[in-house]
């Protein structure tokens, strides 16, 4: 639920900018934006992932993981977030966290971020 005082239009519409500015690689301007709606509307998971995203983008690996356990924590199907957080393991060079979240994508079919990550994960020499 948003902040009171702020609704879900206003939410919106800043997240809109926040993915423009991270479009256009800037990404400091959008990590300003998307901490500032996870205050505001801290359950709000697109806002959340985005800003894993910009983390991910400025080399705050750490902080991107900690966002999407979060929201793993509240939807462990979230495929995406997983995905996004076993990226941000293999950057962190936490190679058993990250293959838990690959194994977790094999189980459930996610064959597209599957590959990809293993891919990665065999790019840095990680069975």
């Amino acid at each position: 639920m948003p902040e009171k005082g702020w609704t879900s239009v206003e939410i919106y519409l800043l997240a809109d900018r926040g993915y423009a500015l991270y479009r256009q690689g800037r990404y400091q301007e959008a990590a300003v934006i998307f901490e500032a709606l996870t205050t505001l509307d801290p359950m709000n998971s697109y806002c959340r992932t985005a800003l894993a995203a910009v983390c991910l983008a400025l080399g705050f690996p750490e902080r991107a993981a900690t966002e999407l356990t979060f929201l793993l924590n509240r939807n462990p199907a979230d495929h995406d977030a997983r995905a996004r957080r076993c990226e941000a393991y293999c950057e962190l060079k936490r190679w058993n966290d990250a293959r838990q979240d690959l194994a977790i994508l094999q189980r459930n079919g996610e064959r597209n971020h599957s590959q990809r990550l293993a891919w990665r994960m065999q790019a840095s020499g990680v069975q």
